[in-house]
């Protein structure tokens, strides 16, 4: 109960954003509700008017609580009575389709402003959700498969928006239609209405129990569908692999599976929901058979119950059903909501980087004078024992290059890693200029770093975007300018639309050679003063590579460069070579003093370059 009430004042929040359409809302509730009880009052003095149309002489009677059906008789007779009973007809009938039209005019306007609610409040919950998922650290998506964030931004907070946005106007106007209604049938007859309220703990009741196992069914619904929703992402990402390894058949069981398990679920959770209508009804059944009879005898038995009154008593509480129906229904939709609503909240609490966002024009900006220092960096990845860095410690000099190489799974890429602050070292401490980098503002450390990986991060966007991504209003003549450097406007050039040429998702209309080329430019556009080159060639043809290398000698001029290079014959002109092994720094020096070593550098430089290879050395 008190996780419902905190996920209920959590989602409240984002409706009271827009509190001047729920206030709207709110008054055209009540004016529906005013004309649907007029409509309704009126509708039973039909039988006065059709059974009993005798001209008699009217007496106001005193307004007290036992009088008040009494005195709004009077009010109404007042109103409709003629000497022609036709004429009562008439003015009864047009009173009952004027209350009636205005009932539906303040509808439409209602349901009007809960759509323009409903629309922006998703929005605001989309926008949230995706600004905060763009904050979280990569330890979160390291154990959160794209898929299932993908899921929430879409499916869960449409769960939310049908139970919070699309139950709200029912949630309001269903109380107060059922306290206006109880309120009339206590005014018409109190001890009738009182019978009813014998028979209303027992439904209550069983709604409760319910919604609760709703809640639950439904939370197992949107996992399973995160699961479905991640697992056609990605297959159909991976999709040349499945192809080429004829793999259709085993992805399309395992989706079948998958696909059956949430249907199951849905199921379930949708028989549970389909229970609660008909509980309700029969026991409004239940009521109606029990007050027909007792109602009935008291209009039998002429004991100051008129047919009129009975009639009347019979509309308002066959109207109560509806919004008592209702309720039971928007009880299992909000059990559903709050079952989204606990995964979205657990991932908007989930703490993000302390980025500072530039406010204004006052953009946080860091220089780079003289060096970056590793001091006894040790590391290993959140949730897990293994050490993947033990004591690292190493100088990057302004303007040098600095190479890191070692066998695969000793901690390279984890180096690089660690100086944008993508993950936190777990002991030791990085400097810049002598600041320990967890103490500068983030957002201005990483404007000091241009990336290149093995990994190429493209957009399904044109050239001219992905080249100047992250550089705002870049004009095309510095974006033709960097692609020239990286080697790529010749390419460019030769394509249809040339810088605006679609490269389709993650490139995937370029060769690995194009897409390596296009991200330099990026890094040529940004003019970092540090360059990470993570494997930047590893995965390239001999040309490819010769093309991106050109391209990679032109980035790092008059830069200070971090390189992690699995070709050893793209680094024997740095300045430092750190060789690593284990995670430990088992070596560091220049290409030659490290062949002169005769150590594990020069181990892995003959596996490279021995002659049985079919590579020649250039030594």
């Amino acid at each position: 109960m008190k996780k419902s009430k905190y996920l209920l004042k959590r989602m409240w929040g984002y409706l009271w954003a827009h509190n001047v359409y729920i206030v709207l809302s709110m008054v055209l509730s009540i004016l529906v509700v005013s004309f649907e009880g007029l409509s309704l009052w009126f509708s039973a003095s039909l039988v006065q008017t059709l059974f009993n149309p005798d001209i008699h002489e009217l007496v106001q009677p005193e307004f007290t609580f036992s009088e008040i059906n009494n005195l709004l008789k009077y009010w109404t007779y007042s109103l409709i009575q003629h000497d022609n009973p036709f004429h009562s007809l008439k003015i009864v009938c047009v009173l009952m389709a004027v209350t009636f039209l205005l009932k539906n005019l303040f509808y439409f306007l209602k349901r009007l402003v809960i759509i323009k609610l409903n629309l922006e409040v998703v929005r605001d919950m989309q926008n949230e959700l995706f600004a905060h998922a763009m904050r979280l650290p990569l330890t979160f998506y390291d154990r959160t498969k794209a898929g299932k964030v993908s899921s929430l931004v879409i499916n869960d907070i449409s769960k939310i928006k049908t139970s919070m946005t699309g139950t709200f106007d029912k949630v309001f106007i269903g109380p107060i239609r059922v306290l206006f209604f109880l309120v009339m049938l206590f005014i018409i007859n109190v001890r009738l209405t009182l019978a009813i309220f014998l028979i209303f703990p027992a439904l209550g009741t069983i709604i409760w129990i319910i919604g609760k196992t709703v809640r639950r069914r439904s939370k197992r619904v949107l996992e399973h569908t995160s699961e479905l929703f991640a697992l056609l992402q990605e297959t159909i990402s991976g999709i040349r692999a499945v192809k080429m390894f004829n793999m259709h058949r085993v992805e399309s069981k395992k989706f079948t599976a998958t696909n059956n398990r949430l249907l199951w679920q849905l199921q379930r959770s949708m028989t549970i929901s389909a229970a609660s209508g008909p509980l309700t009804e029969i026991f409004g059944v239940a009521v109606v058979i029990i007050l027909l009879w007792y109602g009935g005898r008291q209009v039998l038995m002429q004991d100051g119950f008129g047919a009129e009154d009975f009639v009347r008593f019979l509309i308002f509480l066959f109207s109560t059903f509806a919004p008592l129906k209702m309720l039971a229904s928007i009880n299992n939709t909000l059990q559903g909501g709050f079952a989204a609503a606990e995964r979205v909240f657990k991932v908007l609490d989930t703490p993000t980087e302390p980025l500072v966002e530039p406010m204004g024009n006052s953009n946080p900006t860091l220089d780079f004078n003289e060096e970056i220092q590793f001091r006894n960096i040790s590391f290993s990845y959140p949730k897990t024992e293994e050490v993947v860095l033990r004591d690292i410690s190493f100088t990057l000099k302004k303007g040098s290059i600095t190479a890191i190489v070692g066998s695969s799974g000793s901690g390279k890429s984890t180096i690089l890693d660690l100086l944008p602050r993508f993950y936190t070292v777990s002991k030791g401490e990085i400097f810049l200029d002598g600041k320990n980098i967890n103490d500068l503002n983030l957002c201005a450390l990483r404007e000091l770093f241009g990336i290149v990986s093995q990994d190429t991060i493209l957009f399904n966007e044109t050239i001219y975007h992905n080249i100047s991504y992250g550089v705002k209003d870049a004009s095309m003549e510095r974006v033709m300018s960097a692609a020239k450097a990286a080697n790529a406007i010749e390419f460019i050039e030769k394509l249809p639309r040339k810088f605006d040429t679609n490269v389709g998702d993650h490139g995937v209309m370029l060769s690995g050679g194009q897409r390596q080329r296009i991200s330099i430019a990026r890094a040529l556009l940004k003019n970092p003063p540090i360059l990470i080159l993570d494997e930047a060639t590893s995965s390239l043809d001999t040309e490819s590579e010769r093309l991106v290398q050109a391209a990679i000698n032109n980035l790092i001029q008059d830069r200070s460069a971090l390189v992690v290079a699995h070709r050893l014959s793209t680094i024997q002109s740095a300045d430092k070579i750190i060789v690593l092994d284990k995670g430990k720094i088992v070596e560091e020096g220049t290409h030659e003093s490290l062949l002169k070593m005769d150590k594990r550098y020069k181990y892995l430089y003959d596996i490279q370059f021995s002659d049985s290879s079919g590579i020649l050395s250039d030594h």
